[in-house]
């Protein structure tokens, strides 16, 4: 569910002619970085689908089997939440990205000041500090299996090699985030289309056993034999002891609040700064029913299958354990490259978070001094147990920020009151962003202590009372008040990013720059990438053929077996041809 921006050093340039050095020192800067440096479609459809098939989604599907919630209710919940969130880019996130090229760290700050940015900035390292923390220990999870180890249900650790193992994995997480992020995210992006084949296989193969165990032969019978086994094994609408589980709208609240903190949130604003055009927020789609709706559904089938296949409750099962019930070591290794891959970039994004609240200090070494704490973090068992909540509470205390800025930008100007308000004024800390995020979080903790609302709910209310509260207060604190200078100079760095953004999407109507890479990877490059996707759908070709033609159950057993060999050579195969493409694709030309 994470990702970075590469610096707009990498990225190539749109052909429009540069700000004049000649311009007034106000209009010098006028041009952010990022309009000069656009990317295509093509580069975010790619990045949300990397993005969101990640650790989190194994712990995520699983526990909504654990929630009790009903076959229907989910399938319907999930395609509501999914959707809201994918609108949620389209609508907030992205318009603002592209009209402002601005990240929100640095709009955030010239609209509240250094002093209110450093508190944002804790928050979310706190964040994302804690997610490193709980994908390092699903890694750890996977190393645990292998080595034979006990389960870990406890919410502190039992047994002192899995402590050593989690604390292995940090030391390589750590480098990685401090010194290789590049490397590492290249190889996460060849991990995201395996890891989502994984889970499609995954489920695919957990069908047979769940049909056998509630109809007593391994055949689905079409769609409704498919939803009449979903309610008697996986989604039974009750909870493991009885109670009634989540309903429709829980799920939708969820879906859409799992990555409310960076859409609603606007933390995506790094990412979409670079968007040719504002629609491009669609293509958030890829990343929420690939990763989120696929994933969990697939997740939620191989913790089922687990469950079958072990003899005990899921609630004894770590994603390990179901991970390799459903797929054998293929699986192992899936959460062994989900977790490490989605812990190194949460920690290089705390990392961020620390050296911007010590900017004295160089961003590998207080990326290092925040992993040793999440490597601390990472061997109580817990925090990984605590994976879904955990999103949940990142959208309850990033959202509120989101909802300040999205009034400072638009609402302000229409109710005529002054944009940048707080800057003008000189002050370091806009007191009236901190009073309504202090409100808006006042409300949260009072739902979740008094429980009058669900949790799932509260950052809906919150944020829209963030929105209202805000032009409010900043009324009354100095927004009524004019700076004709200042703003006659905003208006003017404004207007000559108007003009050229007019101007480079007059010049580039039909997205010429949709695959910068296109005119630099090598035929080669080509053939393999096209080999190494062929490779994964005859994995998941076979998977299905799986589930829908396991014929005696005497036999599924063997045929499981012949299965989860069949996957290693397959996925050894589609490495080997990834990482090749990966070397053409960077090799220096002629």
């Amino acid at each position: 569910m994470n990702q970075t921006v590469p610096p707009a050093t990498t990225l190539p340039c749109t052909p429009v002619s540069a700000t004049p050095s000649s311009r007034p020192r106000h209009l010098r800067n006028a041009i952010p970085p990022a309009a000069r440096h656009v990317r295509g479609w093509r580069y975010f459809a790619g990045l949300f689908g990397g993005e969101h098939i990640a650790a989190t989604e194994f712990v995520i599907g699983v526990t909504f089997v654990t929630m009790g919630v009903g076959t229907r209710e989910l399938l319907l919940g999930l395609l509501i939440g999914n959707m809201l969130a994918v609108a949620s880019w389209m609508l907030v996130t992205t318009p603002i990205a592209v009209e402002t090229r601005r990240s929100l760290f640095s709009y955030l700050e010239q609209i509240t000041g250094p002093w209110f940015s450093k508190l944002y900035n804790s928050a979310i390292l706190l964040f994302y500090g804690a997610l490193a923390a709980a994908m390092i220990t699903v890694s750890a999870y996977a190393v645990r299996f292998a080595f034979g180890l006990p389960v870990q249900l406890h919410a502190y650790p039992t047994s002192v090699a899995f402590v050593v193992i989690t604390l292995a994995l940090s030391a390589v997480v750590i480098v990685v985030a401090a010194r290789g992020f590049e490397a590492m995210a290249n190889f996460a992006t060849i991990c995201a289309p395996w890891m989502l084949a994984c889970f499609i296989c995954g489920g695919a193969v957990a069908l047979p056993l769940l049909a056998l165990q509630a109809n007593g032969h391994t055949g689905l019978g079409g769609l409704s034999g498919f939803l009449d086994t979903a309610d008697a094994t996986i989604w039974k609408g009750t909870t493991p002891e009885g109670k009634p589980g989540i309903s429709v709208w829980e799920v939708a609240a969820f879906a859409w609040a799992n990555g409310a903190m960076v859409h609603l949130g606007l933390i995506d604003m790094a990412t979409f700064r670079f968007a040719h055009r504002k629609w491009y927020g669609a293509f958030s789609g890829i990343g929420m029913f690939l990763g989120h709706y696929v994933g969990w559904l697939s997740a939620g089938l191989m913790g089922a299958g687990a469950a079958v296949v072990v003899g005990s409750s899921l609630l004894v099962l770590d994603s390990a354990d179901v991970a390799f019930a459903t797929l054998g070591y293929v699986g192992v290794l899936a959460v062994i490259c989900a977790g490490w891959t989605t812990a190194n970039a949460c920690l290089y994004r705390a990392g961020l978070a620390a050296s911007a609240l010590m900017p004295s200090m160089p961003r590998g070494r207080a990326t290092a001094i925040i992993g040793v704490l999440i490597a601390v973090a990472a061997c109580f068992p817990f925090v990984a147990q605590s994976v879904m909540p955990l999103t949940v509470y990142g959208a309850i205390l990033l959202c509120p920020v989101g909802a300040i800025v999205i009034a400072e930008h638009y609402l302000l100007p229409r109710l005529g009151l002054t944009r940048y308000w707080s800057r003008y004024l000189g002050q370091s800390m806009n007191y009236a962003a901190l009073l309504v995020w202090g409100v808006a979080l006042a409300f949260a903790a009072t739902m979740v202590v008094t429980g009058w609302m669900s949790f799932y709910y509260i950052f809906l209310p919150e944020y829209l009372i963030a929105l209202a509260l805000y032009p409010l207060v900043a009324a009354r604190m100095g927004a009524r008040d004019t700076w004709p200078k200042d703003e006659a100079r905003q208006a003017e760095r404004e207007a000559v990013l108007q003009r050229f953004e007019e101007k480079r999407l007059a010049e580039h109507e039909e997205d010429q720059e949709e695959d910068p890479s296109n005119e630099h990877t090598a035929r080669l490059a080509k053939w393999l990438l096209f080999g190494a996707g062929a490779v994964l759908a005859i994995m998941i070709a076979m998977a299905v053929r799986l589930a829908l033609y396991a014929g005696d159950p005497a036999l599924l057993g063997t045929m499981r077996q012949d299965y989860f060999l069949t996957a290693v050579a397959l996925t050894f195969t589609y490495f080997l041809m990834a990482l090749a493409a990966m070397r053409a694709t960077d090799a220096p030309e002629g």
